[in-house]
């Protein structure tokens, strides 16, 4: 049976997305029985996706929404007018209601899914805080390299929390005229804590292409004043999260009025192989053939694993017989921007020096039974091909 258990494991994780007691028992029951028998390692998988699928039964939207005391706000509704900047009449803001918003966190390490459940319990306890003069945090920025699900994690926390989303970038917030970036985001802002709302405010780092142009000197003081007052008030009147990639451009002032700081890294071996197999459903492939796809994408992102994802199923539609090495090389030459340089050198070189690097690879462990085929090879070929490499 473990030789199909990232099948089962496939199987337990999509009914474990929307759970019932009766799925959650079986799946119970299958953990058991593996950590039993001596398979400590699968279980322990098992068990990672019964607490998840717990956190999920306890956050549901309605507790949350519930216990989101500071809401008192007016309700948004799809004729809500939007505020505007009153010089292009262009819209501030996006509105996306529960519906609209992603149903599943994010793939990420198990550490980081913990904290970031954490921050979504606090509210679901926000009575037994309020009795000892605590308050959940109210506010969240989430940074790290574009590509690594910031934006989509932002999403998904505030379709936990159960209220509609206000979505602005704040590239759409500048202005060339003197004086209207701060008005605009002082009408944003009295706009979000009006409604019972998410405020998600993505691009955050644009403020600091104002800094770099010396006769903006004036304009950025007025424009980082008002965000700071703003974020202030907001406190007690609603969530804010803010999205950027590039943290350390942010007026440190700005990044103290978050309560909450996440980083989210690019994917590790395990996270990638996870997101592939998400990615490239209904498809199934091999364990040797997903480890060749992760060891390519090695420190890149999520975006990237979705892209080769999206170019695998390509390739296997247009030409079936493809080697997937074939298919790895021609990603790689055509995709130049998502492969490391020095992975991408080994992936374009020769065969032979490509094999050679896969067997030499200590982290990822390739062994020459998996190697072959991945080039279309048998294994006894494979030998005699590394004999004339030494």
């Amino acid at each position: 049976m473990m030789e199909y258990f990232d099948i089962i494991q496939a199987l337990c994780r999509s009914a474990l997305s929307t759970p019932n007691s009766a799925v959650v028992q079986q799946v119970t029951r299958l953990q058991t029985a593996l950590k039993k028998e001596g398979h400590n390692k699968e279980a322990k998988s098992l068990e990672s996706l019964l607490i998840s699928s717990q956190k999920s039964l306890e956050m549901t939207p309605s507790k949350i929404k519930q216990s989101f005391a500071i809401g008192k706000g007016d309700e948004l509704t799809s004729r809500t007018p939007l505020p505007v900047d009153k010089e292009t009449s262009t819209p501030l803001a996006e509105i996306h209601f529960g519906d609209d918003l992603p149903s599943e966190i994010p793939i990420f390490e198990d550490n980081i899914k913990e904290a970031i459940y954490s921050i979504i319990t606090e509210w679901t306890k926000f009575d037994k805080l309020l009795e000892i003069e605590a308050y959940p945090a109210s506010s969240c920025l989430i940074y790290g390299l574009p590509g690594t699900g910031k934006t989509h994690l932002a999403k998904w926390i505030a379709r936990q929390i159960g209220l509609p989303v206000v979505l602005a970038r704040l590239e759409g917030l500048m202005s060339s005229f003197l004086g209207t970036t701060a008005k605009n985001i002082g009408n944003l802002f009295a706009f979000a804590d009006r409604y019972n709302c998410v405020l998600l405010l993505d691009e955050f780092d644009a403020i600091a292409k104002l800094r770099n142009d010396p006769q903006e000197v004036g304009e950025v003081k007025r424009v980082v004043n008002t965000l700071l007052q703003c974020l202030d008030s907001r406190k007690d009147r609603g969530f804010t999260i803010g999205v950027t990639n590039h943290e350390t451009l942010l007026d440190p002032a700005i990044w103290r009025r978050f309560d909450i700081q996440i980083e989210i890294p690019k994917p590790s071996l395990t996270v990638s192989i996870s997101l592939l197999r998400k990615f490239l459903r209904p498809l199934e492939f091999a364990d040797n053939e997903m480890k060749l796809f992760a060891w390519c994408l090695e420190d890149s992102t999520g975006a990237d694993v979705e892209m080769l994802a999206k170019w695998i199923k390509r390739a296997s539609v247009v030409d079936k017989d493809m080697t997937i090495s074939l298919i790895v090389k021609q990603f790689a030459l055509l995709n130049s921007g998502r492969v490391n340089e020095k992975k991408r050198n080994i992936i374009l070189n020769s065969d032979e020096e490509f094999i050679n690097a896969l067997i030499e690879d200590d982290k990822y462990s390739f062994k020459q039974v998996d190697i072959a085929p991945l080039f279309g090879m048998t294994t006894s070929s494979l030998s005699k091909l590394k004999s004339k490499m030494k």
